[in-house]
């Protein structure tokens, strides 16, 4: 909660900054206008530029392996590669905006970051592309969601590199040796299977293994939300509408699981990655991303062939939020074009198949999604498919809302879940003070 609770100051800081950053550049709607000569001067294509890319991906990154494959069919543009650790990424960019330099091109995500989608610090990529992605149209290689996710009136800001929509993993032999023949499908079902699975196991009067995990922040409640029926923001965007009874019931089951049922584990961020839960047993079901599959593969590599990956539990209704990585561009950068070049170069068949091969997140370009070396069944995963689960939840799922108070809107949602699952208030006390909070934001917009 700590470093949301930064994070949230850091960008509220950033809002002044960066609209007066976009002020001073005029507004100006033609995006490649970086790249154009001026007027009675030839643009030579030869020209030796060097674009800078900050990545977010961490270690087991794609991009920066494909960086010599790049700069070697394009000799004349050079890739600064900059790792830009996750804690301190936002950090960064309100630093970059604040003093005005920034990057060519960074890897964002639309769950994250919409504030500086709205107030101007990425390119429209509509101009650049042409409304295509290698000579495919846009639409037809990637997800209209994903589309959806990162388009405002004014233009689309980011490529969906990879996506992240919400599956249930669970433990397929913890199942077997509870005696149930199949993971749960429903919240009722997860109640009934989780009873069977939570556990005193070594005997001292204590619970050791817990059938799911509950982690009190918002884009781990928002799945119940969508799954109730329940929505985030009124549609016009000027109102919180997850106070609403849908969204009331689904934090009362949410945080029930902890203090009713006593079969999901609170999760707490002191405990640090909940990976660790998953090593020792104390977690026999979660709700996660794709991305989460290389994360056990390269944890538990012991726990290979005991894990399976199905639907994301639903009530009324499936429920996932889609998130994920994009690639986007700078308004500031100098280079668009080489910058688009470079981002149709990763989006390549080939290439976006590295996401999954590197670092076991699903690519967001579908001729990828589609390929065989991602659509091969997994030991790791009981020889299965899960990739076939993660592609139906982003077809199904719900893109966030994108106004340019995100980061504040889901912080107090985030403390609306903490304290609720906490025991701290009931959950319709916490949602109407989150709620409040909220409506006062969005009045200021």
């Amino acid at each position: 909660m700590k470093h949301k609770r930064k994070m949230s100051i850091m960008l509220s800081s950033i809002l002044l900054s960066i609209a007066v950053l976009s002020g001073c550049s005029g507004g100006s709607s033609n995006s490649n206008a970086a790249d154009q000569p001026a007027a009675g001067e030839q643009k030579n294509e030869n020209e030796q530029v060097t674009i800078t890319i900050w990545d977010n991906y961490g270690a087991t990154t794609p991009i920066k392996p494909l960086i010599p494959k790049f700069e070697e069919e394009f000799p004349n543009i050079k890739v600064d590669f900059q790792e830009q650790p996750w804690d301190n990424f936002w950090d960064k960019m309100a630093a970059a905006a604040s003093g005005g330099e920034t990057p060519d091109i960074a890897t964002t995500g639309m769950m994250w970051n919409p504030k500086y989608t709205v107030f101007g610090l990425f390119a429209d990529l509509n101009g650049l592309s042409g409304g295509k992605v290698n000579g495919n149209d846009i639409n037809s290689v990637y997800s209209k969601g994903m589309i959806e996710a990162a388009t405002t009136e004014s233009g689309l800001f980011g490529v969906p590199y990879d996506f992240d929509a919400y599956s249930l993993y669970y433990r397929s032999d913890l199942l077997e040796e509870a005696g149930v023949t199949a993971a749960p499908k429903s919240w009722d079902e997860l109640v009934e299977v989780g009873k069977k699975l939570t556990k005193d196991t070594d005997g001292d009067g204590k619970t050791d293994q817990f059938a799911f995990l509950v982690m009190p922040d918002w884009y781990h409640y928002e799945p119940f939300l969508y799954a109730n029926g329940g929505k985030v923001l009124t549609d016009d965007n000027k109102k919180a509408a997850f106070n609403s009874p849908e969204g009331v019931e689904a934090l009362q089951f949410y945080s029930d699981l902890v203090n009713k049922h006593k079969i999901g584990v609170n999760w707490t961020p002191d405990r640090g990655s909940y990976v660790a839960g998953l090593k020792d047993g104390t977690i026999a079901m979660f709700q996660d991303g794709p991305y989460v599959m290389g994360l056990i593969k390269n944890s538990n590599p012991e726990q290979e062939g005991k894990w399976k990956i199905t639907d994301a539990l639903s009530n009324k209704q499936y429920g996932t939020h889609i998130g994920g990585t994009y690639l986007s561009i700078f308004e500031k950068s100098q280079h668009k074009e080489a910058a688009w070049k470079f981002i149709e170069f990763l989006s390549r068949e080939e290439n976006a198949v590295q996401i999954y091969k590197t670092s076991g997140a699903a690519p967001g370009y579908l001729p990828a999604l589609e390929s065989t070396e991602v659509n091969s069944p997994d030991p790791f995963f009981g020889n299965e498919v899960p990739m076939n689960v993660f592609k139906a939840a982003v077809e199904k799922g719900t893109p966030n809302p994108i106004v340019g108070s995100w980061q504040e809107i889901s912080q107090a949602i985030s403390d609306a879940v903490a304290k609720a699952v906490y025991n701290e208030a009931t959950p319709q006390e916490a949602l109407d003070e989150a709620a409040e909070i909220v409506n006062s934001i969005l009045a200021q917009e």
